[in-house]
């Protein structure tokens, strides 16, 4: 439920309608149709960039293709140098060292990159085994990661038992080790990892797409995080990405924690400081401050809720979401909360409140973390007053199902008092 700060944050701040750009330079001269030099595309931190979630973002091949198509104009069909894509507006550490290492390496745990594609994810094929207990075996991934070396460690389960699988690698490595079950009885099945280094992602895909389209890229992709002065550069071509509500819409509906992490460092580059995360941290806690949170009372270590290390009061987290619901972007921040039986959202959350009264009145938020349920949003009466709300509920034992139970009969008393 963190991630109801961040968001609501970036909407006043940005704008609901506010769009990040990926810009595309070269660097050199241009003499008989060759490029002596190299061509840079510049991350600007777009989450929507080649996105498989967010409705209306820009698909990386078609824009591989305008970007080719721009080369061509420029009357350039052989690169000397590479493609490099440079990812260094967001800086300091990708990841916070509170994380856990069980997470690291898996799909909600991305590093937030400036380039971004494909959600920072790749999908991990694997054929479990005859019986149970026995090895899986690595099939493929999809895209195609290059160089990343698997230590396959992963089990079969038992039929029917789902996802327990885990891929544990760093940001910029490509050794990882996979562990886990996953269930016995498919032909194969899939887990998501997290790609190793976005930006040399990006160059290989774009020089791959640029030597099928006839544009000879001499050097090999690259990524760089040390930045560039683009001064000098000429401009070839741009890719405006989606809108910022609908990237919100995807980060509250899937609570999906790469968004809310990049996010954040925009959050800091909008008021002109790096784009870190300590510094996004502290506009987030600023802003916090003049919406009705006592942040004497908050620690924050992320914008996503996946560390342990977030502390923050369900009275300071209720006061904010009252206030909020008098700004001028609420409309789209309150789209952007799943509701009984919503085809948008994941998880455990879309069944509360499913053929119950609830059903047009409730908007919520929900998050989880082993032993923690958190839940946070709006709830508009029998009278028609809109109240809002939160409860988190820390080391509990009953199990989670019961949880949701409890706080659905709750609402549903809350509908009938107010």
């Amino acid at each position: 439920i963190l991630k109801l700060f961040v968001t609501a944050a970036a909407l006043e701040m940005l704008g609901p309608g506010h769009k990040f750009t990926t810009r595309v330079y070269v660097d050199g001269n241009i003499s008989n149709g060759t490029l002596t030099g190299s061509l840079y595309v510049r991350g600007g931190g777009d989450p929507s960039f080649g996105s498989n979630l967010i409705e209306g973002a820009p698909r990386a091949q078609a824009e591989f293709g305008k970007w080719a198509q721009a080369l061509e104009a420029a009357g350039i069909n052989k690169i000397s140098g590479s493609v490099i894509a440079d990812d260094s507006l967001f800086e300091g550490p990708a990841l916070p060292g509170s994380w856990a290492w069980e997470d690291i390496g898996n799909y909600y745990a991305a590093q937030p990159t400036a380039v971004a594609v494909n959600d920072n994810l790749y999908k991990l094929y694997l054929k479990p085994g005859d019986k149970v207990g026995a090895r899986a075996e690595v099939l493929r991934t999809e895209p195609k990661i290059e160089g990343v070396d698997f230590n396959n460690l992963m089990r079969t389960g038992p039929e029917g038992s789902g996802d327990n699988g885990y891929i544990f690698n760093f940001p910029e490595q490509y050794s990882a080790t996979l562990r886990g079950t996953i269930p016995k009885g498919p032909a194969e099945f899939a887990i998501k990892g997290a790609i190793p280094a976005p930006a040399l992602f990006l160059a290989r895909e774009f020089t791959a797409y640029l030597v099928r389209s006839g544009i000879n890229v001499a050097g090999g992709p690259a990524g760089i995080k040390d930045g560039k002065d683009y001064g000098a550069l000429k401009f070839i071509a741009e890719t405006e990405g989606a809108p910022l509500k609908d990237v919100v819409f995807v980060t509250n509906k899937r609570s999906f924690n790469l968004y809310a992490e990049m996010l954040l460092r925009q959050l800091a580059l909008a008021k002109g400081m790096p784009g870190t995360a300590d510094n996004g941290l502290g506009v987030l806690r600023e802003y916090l401050a003049g919406n009705g949170v006592d942040v004497s009372e908050l620690k924050l270590a992320d914008a996503s809720g996946l560390s342990r290390l977030n502390m923050v009061t369900v009275a300071g987290f209720t006061a904010f979401l009252g206030r909020i619901s008098k700004k001028k972007f609420f409309g789209a921040y309150l789209a952007s909360l799943p509701y009984p039986a919503d085809p948008a959202a994941t998880g455990h959350i879309k069944r509360m409140g499913a053929n119950t009264r609830l059903e047009g009145l409730l908007k919520i938020k929900s998050g989880s973390l082993n032993g923690v349920r958190g839940y946070a949003g709006y709830l508009t009466t029998k009278k028609g007053k809109l109240l809002t709300f939160t409860s988190i509920i820390n080391n509990y034992t009953a199990p989670a199902a019961e949880i949701d139970r409890l706080h659905e009969a709750v609402l549903l008393e809350l509908i009938e008092k107010y």
